[in-house]
Formats: C-alpha cells, structure tokens, sequence
C-alpha cells in the first residue's frame, strides 16, 4: 500500500492555493500534509504567513498526518531554532500540541548560500522532540547528504526521475514507484528513507506545481513512523505514555540498566495480542562529550524463560551537554512487533563513560518517556 503527501509553503499560495484546494487534496488521497513554519538565519526569522491556515484547512477536510516543516540554518544555535519554530506553531496553530497525527519535519538542504552541516539538522530535531511529545522526520537527500550522519530519525529522500505536469498518482509510477530510485539505503546510520518527495511539479486537484512524496506502507505504519494514533484513533486499542520513576538515577559503567518508570515497574505488561509500536526517549543530565549511549529493550515471551533482546540505538554524544542545557536525548526509532498477550517489554540504557570518568551518577531529565501502542 502507498500513502500520498504533499508539503506546501508561502509559495504555493501565490500558485493559487485555497482552503478549498487542501480540502480536495484530502477526497484526491493525500494522506499527509506539511507546510513551511520557520526559518532562523543569523540575521533573519522567517516565519509563514500561511502555515496556519493551511494545516488547519488539511485538519478540517481530514488529512490525518499534518506536519510543519522548519528550516534549519547554520549559525544559530539549534535549541534556538527550535524555540523559535514551537513558539510559532504555539501561535499559528494552537491546536497541534493535541493532534494525535502532528509531527515535525526538519529541512536539511545544502543552499547555494548556505551550505547547512547535517550535524545542524540532528540537533535541532534533538531539541525538537526533547522539548515536545511529538516526533521529528529528517528531510534530507541522498543527493545532498549521502553518507553523512544524520541520527535516528525517518529518512525524507528528495529524488526527481521526471518533472512534469501531471497528476501526483500516475507521476509516481512513472517514477518508478513502489521500486523507483527514491528508495535506497543511505546515510548514517545506514536506512532506507521512510517517505520520498518524488517530483516537484505534480498537479493535486486544481494546483499545479506541487511537492508530491510516497510512503511505502498503511495508515497504521505511518502512525507507528510517528509514534501516534490516526485522528480518530481507530486503529489503537491501548496507548501507553509513561515518564520517569522520580528520583531514579543510572551509573556510567557501560552495563545495561532496566529503567524504572513512573507507575513503579521497569516491566511493560502488553494486555491482548496484535501489533504493537514502542519507542523510548531518553534524556540524561551528567553526560559528558565522548560518552556512548545505548538503549536497548528486553521482551519476554509467555510460557518462554529466554528473553530476546532487541538493540534498539546507540549514540555518542557529540557536544558538551552543558552549552545546550546540561541534558542530552538520545532516542530510539519507532519499533513494530507482533507479539502474543502477556509478553513484557522492559528498556534498558547503558553509558560507557569517556576514559576516566567512569562511576559518575546520571539522572535523568523531564523529557524522558516511553511510549506503547497497541493497534488492532
């Protein structure tokens, strides 16, 4: 199955973009939408002058996934750039904190001015998803980042075989589709991209010179991707958000450390068989430059003693913790599994200090959580 998207800005608009247009985009199949928020350059904010209306116009019609993309540019400190892009989507569009299908897209591009470090794109889709409960899909192309590190978050290639005018559905398959070249593996670490903008100049409904992107997979696998329910929440019979036990504190000794939660339990109980989708997001407050962090989860099966064990991510911290905060995120991607009922889900974190400064204590911050979904 092929889900449709469309990402839209201020320039659409003057292409003739309406509310009524979003609306028809949503009975045409798009599935997705996105829009242009911000973009921060040293000397300038830009902040859309249609976002707003324009997600809020994809909500109304039904459009489930509905994203703002901000634009990320260097030298400007990445947890600015991410202040500055949830403030405006605090004003613009007061409601996306409570939409089940909101996300975050970061634009990472090599600008012919401003040739942006894929390092910028991952700290402020860091900063993003440790300031919100919502999560973050990294646009940025094979084309322009290859083998760059581009951290644990769902790869938007941009990849166009054909620019033409016609309507967003037959451009995909002209496109190559399900099996075109938008879908390789690239980057590190190393993953095929969830989502490919396969064409610039598609035609959804009345306009013309659109974004058009694919996603490979249902409607339940988008909202796993994202870590959220559809916006009538069909699809999930049990939803799960747990943060920290308050107090609980971890050694950096590199062994691997079951992480108590806030109900008291390091162990999650799945109450009915099905698909579930788990991600955990974890900030530490102590971590040092160089430190390795490894998040790992542990499912027991009933009627079965040995444990699997799933290695879910593992991350150096890559700047001193203390000029963005004092914490550091580390999070593991969306994670979808059929299990039986009765099968127990533990998470477990490891740090391997940096040589000599192990035994340090690390606590952890208030952006730390665990999420489970259980869909029908």
């Amino acid at each position: 199955m092929t889900l449709y998207g469309w990402d839209t800005s201020d320039y659409d608009v003057g292409r003739g973009l309406t509310r009524a247009r979003v609306a028809a985009a949503s009975g045409l199949g798009i599935d997705f939408l996105t829009s242009k928020g911000t973009e921060q350059s040293p000397s300038n904010i830009f902040k859309s002058k249609s976002c707003g209306w324009i997600l809020a116009a994809g909500r109304d019609a039904g459009i489930p996934y509905l994203g703002m993309y901000v634009v990320v540019r260097s030298g400007v400190p990445a947890a600015t750039q991410a202040r500055t892009a949830i403030a405006y989507a605090d004003a613009e569009l007061p409601w996306w904190r409570t939409w089940p299908g909101f996300f975050w897209q970061v634009d990472l591009e090599r600008w012919p001015y401003d040739s942006v470090a894929p390092a910028v794109g991952v700290q402020v889709g860091n900063e993003l998803e440790a300031r919100t409960t919502k999560s973050v899909l990294m646009y940025a192309s094979k084309g322009q980042y290859g083998s760059s590190q581009l951290g644990h978050f769902p790869r938007w290639n941009a990849n166009y075989p054909h620019n033409r005018d016609e309507d967003f559905k037959p451009a995909y398959t002209r496109a190559g589709g399900d099996s075109g070249p938008g879908w390789q593996v690239y980057g590190t670490p190393s993953a095929m991209p969830r989502i490919w903008q396969y064409t610039s100049t598609a035609r959804i409904g009345a306009q013309h010179t659109c974004d058009a992107n694919a996603f490979r997979g249902t409607d339940t696998d988008f909202a796993v991707m994202i870590g959220a329910t559809t916006a009538g929440g069909t699809d999930v019979q049990t939803v799960s958000i747990v943060t920290i036990y308050r107090g609980f504190t971890v050694t950096a000794d590199g062994a691997f450390h079951a992480i108590r939660w806030s109900d008291g339990n390091a162990a999650y109980r799945i109450t009915a068989g099905g698909l579930i989708g788990h991600q955990s997001k974890i900030e530490l407050v102590g971590l040092h430059e160089g430190d390795l962090v490894r998040l790992r989860a542990i499912y027991t099966f009933p009627g079965n003693p040995t444990p699997t064990v799933q290695a879910l991510n593992q991350q150096t911290v890559e700047v001193d913790p203390l000029t963005i905060g004092g914490g550091y995120v580390t999070i593991s991607a969306n994670e979808n599994h059929q299990v039986p009922a009765g099968t127990t889900l533990t998470f477990e974190v490891a740090v391997t200090p940096v040589p000599n400064t192990g035994g340090r204590t690390l606590t952890f911050g208030n952006a730390t959580r665990k999420s489970v979904l259980l869909f029908s």
